[in-house]
């Protein structure tokens, strides 16, 4: 008896037990296309099958005047990326996304060719009235 009410208790346990969401997963993001990465997250452009660049989200720091106030100055978005070659090669890339302009942009060479990375918005844009919710950000990468 006392053995089915312990292993009871432990089919319970583990019916209750809940898969992590935090961890970011690689995704496939195709060049020439928009692509949202969460911060800590990893896409392999074109795909996780035969990956030519990895791209992953090192950092985001948003220092742009929230939507519900007027400000002086529009404020930043920074973003790290780390980008690692297929031959395993890596290196950083810091972009700069102003309160006031479309996109930033930055170019990396890897694979014996050059690849423009651009990056199109950080999200969610920041309110004083919300609570503050993790980061993504919107990029695309092009082959030159």
């Amino acid at each position: 008896m006392k053995l089915l009410f312990v292993l009871t208790a432990f089919v319970w346990c583990l019916a209750g037990c809940q898969k992590d969401d935090s961890a970011a997963p690689l995704i496939d993001a195709p060049f020439d296309q928009q692509v949202t990465l969460r911060q800590q997250q990893s896409g392999a452009f074109p795909n996780q099958r035969m990956p030519e660049l990895t791209v992953k989200v090192e950092g985001v720091n948003d220092s742009r005047c929230p939507q519900d106030v007027v400000c002086a100055w529009g404020g930043v978005a920074e973003v790290v990326l780390s980008i690692q070659a297929a031959d395993g090669s890596s290196q950083t890339l810091k972009l700069v996304l102003s309160g006031v302009s479309a996109d930033a942009q930055g170019m990396v060479q890897a694979n014996d060719r050059g690849y423009l990375v651009v990056l199109h918005d950080v999200t969610p844009y920041p309110k004083t009235t919300a609570a503050q919710q993790p980061k993504s950000i919107v990029l695309s990468v092009q082959r030159n």
